[in-house]
């Protein structure tokens, strides 16, 4: 069974609507630090380390140590239309968490970039994968998104694990996610364009590669591979990729030097999913 050290989740989206803007940005960011109860207790106590990092449009970028009044003005001032937003968390025991809201993504007017990068004991509970999923669900609402995942790789970058293995450029890879899958991993969140091809939440859910599948309200559907994240081994990563190979981009993946623990099958989708010919019978 694996360990866990880092786990990092995002989400890809159009939100061209500031009303939109605010409200998604203000639940990932909100439901984010929820999500680590004890530790955003710690830091609004004055016991953990916190931080903010503002990216006001028209100015400079700027850090500010955490309070529990700048918090709440932050919040209030996503009705702005920040070009960014983060809030670091860290404790020792506790572990750490940073959590972005980023607009104008790949440079262009209304693509977001949601993450989250933690290390911390609330990962390892057996109800994480359910939590994480719920989590998804309740921030992105009714919108479809271009593509969502939370991963145990490490790979933090703007590229997915998928995208460094095929040399796709993660703005192509945004661009076109009506087409292909942007990766996979413990948790996917496959678009309703793509997850239609794959004959949606049924057909997902009887491939057999998920303990979860889950439809949203857009159609989107949020896809666990295994309950805990300690579960998710080469095994799980396989059927995940065998599922959904019809809407992976084709070309043979290469491992990424510097990034050879990124979670890919090495494998090209575009031969798993096609239909393999009957074995041929030999009669001597």
């Amino acid at each position: 069974m694996r360990s866990v050290s880092l786990v990092h989740v995002e989400v890809n989206c159009s939100l061209p609507d500031d009303e939109e803007f605010a409200m998604v940005a203000r639940r990932w960011l909100e439901g984010g630090a929820a999500f680590f109860p004890e530790l955003f207790d710690r830091l609004r106590s004055g016991a953990a380390i916190g931080a903010f990092v503002d990216q006001p449009r028209g100015a400079r970028m700027s850090q500010r140590k955490f309070s529990l009044p700048g918090w709440e003005q932050r919040l209030a001032g996503l009705d702005n239309r920040p070009l960014g937003l983060t809030l670091s968390m860290v404790e020792e025991s506790l572990g750490s968490v940073e959590i972005t809201a980023i607009d104008e993504h790949t440079d262009q007017p209304g693509q977001v970039r949601l993450t989250i990068n933690a290390r911390a004991p609330e990962l390892l509970a057996p109800d994480s994968g359910e939590r994480w999923m719920s989590f998804l669900a309740d921030s992105v609402g009714s919108r479809s998104v271009d593509y969502g995942q939370v991963v145990l790789d490490g790979n933090i970058n703007h590229s997915t694990a998928l995208d460094m293995a095929v040399g796709r450029d993660f703005i192509t890879s945004i661009e076109e996610s009506s087409k292909f899958l942007r990766g996979y991993g413990w948790i996917t969140l496959c678009p309703k364009v793509l997850a239609d091809r794959l004959g949606g939440g049924a057909g997902l859910e009887a491939s057999g590669a998920f303990v979860a599948v889950r439809t949203l309200d857009s159609g989107d559907v949020l896809l666990l591979a295994t309950a805990t994240p300690q579960e998710f081994d080469r095994e799980a990563l396989r059927r995940v990729w065998r599922a959904l190979a019809p809407v992976l981009p084709p070309g043979l993946p290469e491992a990424t030097v510097g990034y050879e623990r990124n979670e890919v099958i090495l494998e090209d989708a575009s031969l798993a999913s096609r239909p393999q010919p009957p074995p041929s019978s030999h009669l001597g």
